[in-house]
């Protein structure tokens, strides 16, 4: 069976707002939606232990997690650090998924 884990970032407000109700449409979100293949590349990397571990929240298989946006410029800087030494291709969409987060004044949700 493949899984699939979704990264969202809301828009705007309404849809931060949406997202907390489990209503959003995908007109509100950017989305991300990693494989497999995807995530595992990603955990190998430690991404997600590294973010956890800075920001104090716990992004992991089966969980919801929400990266509020006072957070993500600490967790740009752990992807950033990987990709000193990685040429992952993941780690550039997560980068550009958390880019979005800041620039619409939202957050980053993770549905795993």
């Amino acid at each position: 069976m493949i899984r699939e884990r979704y990264i969202r970032v809301p828009k705007n407000r309404q849809a931060m707002r949406d997202y907390d109700y489990g209503i959003q449409s995908s007109e509100q979100m950017e989305e991300l939606i990693l494989n497999d293949e995807q995530y595992s590349k990603l955990d190998k990397l430690g991404v997600f232990d590294k973010i956890n571990e800075k920001c104090n929240i716990i992004i992991d298989d089966y969980e919801e997690e929400v990266l509020e946006l006072s957070e993500i410029p600490i967790a740009l800087d752990v992807i950033n650090q990987l990709m000193e030494n990685s040429r992952c291709e993941e780690l550039a969409k997560l980068k550009w998924i958390f880019n979005q987060a800041i620039s619409y004044g939202t957050i980053v949700g993770f549905d795993f």
